[in-house]
């Protein structure tokens, strides 16, 4: 007998079946949508502030400390601010012994895995466990390097992920020489030193290529605990580090047991090279460090300054002032600076005080001291551009400007004379004169022309010096006069490099600026070569028969004295006087800073060949170029008269003259 058909049963289990299949979609939603939240805040929690890897450049640049590095002009390291970053050395420059000390200590399988060995993972954590606490770590030498480069040292499963996370990127991006060479390069090894490079030349003064077993395994052991180990290298716990490297070098099949015992023998034969003492450089240290910060743009923080700087001259300037200038016995001068430079602007020298130790003050670049009648020159090279020359005649009289009546030094007056021998006798009515007749305005313009920075008082008393400025700006300024004209903008900092030989920044040569007439110029540095030769600047004269040109110059009651001059080859400024404007002791321009300039200065020039100056002699004499023209049109004009009187000749007024000043060539013109 068939059943009744239920409908309403069917419908009923439809319902049910229904009913549990929006159960279970729900259920299946709330799983996944519990899922994602769950990774979404596990991402958020771990991950989401993971360091981004921008480029392989970073990974050798990320989080290093600022370093400077300063090198001289011969490629001599003046010392080293900052960490100690050795230069990069590639692994195919270094033995394998070096090579399988580290590899064999550090991570043993880092050929075999990508980056983090789970093998080596499981293997601690079951000697851990069964030991009851660590006793083996399981980082690989790619989790190192994360770990140093972008990671906090913090012990914390959210930095250990991140580190994994990290170390697969690196291991996907870079090949496994690569990152052993940055690794090696980067991983820091104790007193100061980051990289296999600064380590071996801090420990055993030596280029890594040349390290033994015994000092590549010494090396290696560092890393583990660089601040407890590489306090000293001969105590136990280093020797002890040691022999744990070499025995796993034998546990890795790198050597033998044997050569393993030999070389844990060996007594640690350091050969420590010690950091090298500013001394008196601190002056062009701090300077070097200023100019750098002045660079545009970014500037790798592994930086080696290459300076313009020449030890050799640098301490024959030290011991020029230090020399001559003690604790004021005497002389009642207590500080001095100097400075050096080529026509170049290079500068070569620079002493910014007595003693480093006991003053950083940088009195050469940093001090504004009255000039006095070294500023002169800038008066004369005014009068000529406005048409005067050195044999125009101006009158050495009393004289009286709104109520000021300058006087001479020695008081007396010498009628009249040619503006050369004013400026060789520091005539000082003349020199007012001359800028009453040029104009303020136009004698300041041109000193900023030529070179000072310093802002200058718009009245007649600039004429001797009465405005203040530093020693850079004077010598700056005589640069130029020196150049023939042409602006001389000085610098320290040639090229700054990276430990990894790249350069970072190159200075780049500069169109010539000329500012003063070059002509005019030579006729400056003639001026000035009688100043030293028969003038105020007697004192400055070289040895050899070496030519000079220079100008004295003393601020008014003896508070500054000054001579600044130069050869055709270096341009040097020198200034004496005291921190706190107290007057010297009678000390002028043209006796102890002539006397510092001029014992420098025949330092500086050991080897130099000998280069004359012109003279004013010269600068009248016409060129063999002019001489070669006015008698091969005289002999033309001769041809052509044919017995005519030639002097009838309306020609021959257009003949050049040979007795005009012609301008002279480029270079420096001999006597």
């Amino acid at each position: 007998m068939q059943g009744v058909f239920r409908a309403d049963l069917l419908e009923r289990k439809a319902k049910i079946r229904a009913y549990h299949m929006r159960l279970l979609t729900i259920l299946a939603v709330s799983v996944i949508v519990l899922v994602c939240l769950t990774t979404y805040a596990a991402w958020r929690h771990f991950l989401s502030d993971l360091p981004k890897i921008a480029s392989n450049e970073e990974i050798w640049t990320a989080n290093r400390k600022s370093s400077l590095e300063m090198v001289d002009a011969n490629g001599e390291t003046i010392t080293i601010r900052g960490p100690r970053y050795g230069r990069r050395v590639s692994v195919d420059a270094l033995p394998a012994h070096v090579l399988q000390a580290f590899l064999a200590v550090e991570d043993a399988r880092f050929f075999e895995h990508g980056g983090v060995d789970l093998w080596s993972i499981g293997r601690a954590v079951f000697e851990n466990l069964t030991a009851g606490h660590t006793v083996q770590g399981a980082s690989t030498i790619t989790q190192q390097l994360v770990k140093n480069v972008y990671l906090s040292p913090e012990q914390t499963f959210k930095r250990k992920l991140q580190e994994m996370v990290l170390a697969w990127q690196i291991d996907s991006r870079l090949t496994k020489k690569q990152i052993l060479e940055i690794y090696l390069n980067r991983i820091y090894f104790g007193q100061n030193a980051y990289g296999i490079d600064a380590a071996a030349w801090r420990f055993f003064s030596k280029h890594p290529s040349k390290l033994t077993l015994a000092e590549a395994s010494m090396l290696a052991g560092l890393p583990k605990a660089p601040g407890r180990l590489a306090v000293d290298l001969t105590a136990a716990p280093a020797i002890e580090r040691r022999a744990v490297v070499l025995q796993r070098m034998v546990a890795a099949g790198f050597i033998t047991q044997a050569t393993a015992e030999a070389t844990m023998r060996e007594p640690v034969a350091l050969k420590v090279t010690p950091d090298i003492p500013e001394g008196q450089m601190g002056y062009v240290i701090d300077m070097a460090q200023k100019e750098v910060e002045s660079v545009g743009k970014q500037v790798a923080p592994d930086r080696i300054l290459r300076l313009t700087v020449d030890a050799k001259i640098q301490a024959s300037a030290v011991q020029a002032v230090q020399a001559l200038v003690g604790d004021g016995t005497g002389t009642g001068v207590t500080q001095a600076a100097l400075i050096a430079m080529d026509r170049q602007g290079r500068i070569l020298a620079i002493v910014g005080g007595r003693n480093y130790d006991e003053s950083k003050y940088n009195r050469a670049t940093m001090a504004k001291r009255q000039p006095g009648s070294s500023f002169k020159p800038f008066v004369y090279a005014a009068a000529l551009e406005k048409g005067m020359t050195p044999d125009t005649i101006r009158v050495d009289k009393p004289i009286s400007f709104g109520g000021w009546r300058p006087r001479n030094f020695n008081g007396g007056y010498s009628g009249a004379m040619s503006l050369s021998t004013a400026l060789t006798r520091s005539i000082n009515t003349i020199a007012v004169q001359l800028a009453s007749e040029v104009g303020i305005d136009r004698l300041i313009l041109l000193a900023q022309r030529l070179g000072i920075d310093s802002e200058l008082p718009r009245n007649l008393s600039i004429s001797l010096g009465a405005g203040e400025v530093t020693l850079l700006d004077m010598t700056r300024a005589y640069a130029t006069l020196a150049n023939d004209g042409v602006r001389v903008d000085p610098y320290l900092i040639e090229r700054i490099d990276t430990t990894r030989g790249t350069v970072a920044f190159q200075r780049e040569s500069k169109a010539p600026v000329q500012v003063y007439e070059p002509l005019r110029a030579r006729q400056m540095t003639a001026m000035l070569a009688d100043v030293v030769a028969f003038g105020t600047g007697k004192r400055a004269r070289l040895p050899g028969g070496r030519e000079a040109a220079g100008k004295t110059g003393t601020s008014q009651n003896f508070r500054d004295a000054w001579f600044v001059g130069y050869t055709s080859d270096i341009i040097c400024g020198v200034w004496v006087g005291n921190d706190s404007s107290s007057p010297m002791n009678g000390v002028t321009g043209g006796t102890l800073p002539a006397l510092i300039w001029e014992d420098f200065m025949a330092a500086a020039h050991e080897g130099k060949p000998l280069s004359p100056l012109p003279t004013l002699d010269d600068l009248k004499r016409p060129s063999p170029n002019t001489l070669a023209a006015f008698y091969e049109s005289l002999a033309d004009m001769f041809a052509a008269a044919g017995g005519q009187d030639v002097a009838a000749l309306p020609a021959l007024r257009k003949l050049p003259n040979p007795t005009a000043a012609a301008p002279a060539p480029a270079g420096n013109v001999g006597r």
